[in-house]
């Protein structure tokens, strides 16, 4: 079920292709993410069923990016294959549902373990100001530092507005 396109190839006009997995629970914002740096544009969007596959270029970058439904977790691991990087969408206002990250963090660094990939947290919905979990409460929840053992880039982003986006 994986991809076949293979790490670091070189595609057509001279183009770096990188495969992309984006996966987090359901309601953290992957796909409004997706739409939001593909389009510019803040656009509301269904639940994922199943997944979304997009490719967005950043120059000589070519980005393949596989965007999973949060409530297909028990695929997720399915398109690991010659994965470049992962993208982990947490809602930085469901402190209820931490403990859920924390556990698929925990899951990761032993389906990541031997594949030389990059993970990205994303902790998306910074302009919901009154309802955010407060940024340490977030890592120390989620266990960013303490559970992932990965090489791990943290961003705080929102979709709404694109803070955040490109620079993760």
């Amino acid at each position: 079920m994986g991809c076949l396109a293979s790490k670091n190839s070189e595609g057509d006009e001279g183009k770096t292709r990188k495969k992309v997995v984006m996966v987090g629970l359901d309601n953290a914002g992957k796909t409004s993410i997706l739409n939001r740096v593909r389009t510019q544009h803040f656009m509301p969007s269904a639940p994922t069923v199943g997944l979304n596959i997009e490719t967005i270029t950043f120059g000589n970058l070519e980005l393949l990016i596989f965007d999973i439904g949060g409530r297909a977790r028990s695929l997720w691991s399915h398109y690991y294959e010659n994965l470049d990087a992962l993208i982990f969408v947490v809602d930085s206002t469901d402190r209820s549902r931490l403990l859920n990250v924390r556990e698929e963090f925990i899951k990761l660094n032993d389906e990541l373990r031997y594949k030389n990939s990059v993970v990205l947290v994303l902790f998306n919905k910074q302009d919901a100001i009154e309802e955010l979990v407060d940024y340490s409460d977030l890592l120390e929840e989620c266990g960013v530092n303490e559970v992932l053992e990965l090489d791990t880039i943290v961003q705080k982003c929102s979709a709404k507005n694109g803070d955040g986006l490109i620079e993760g």
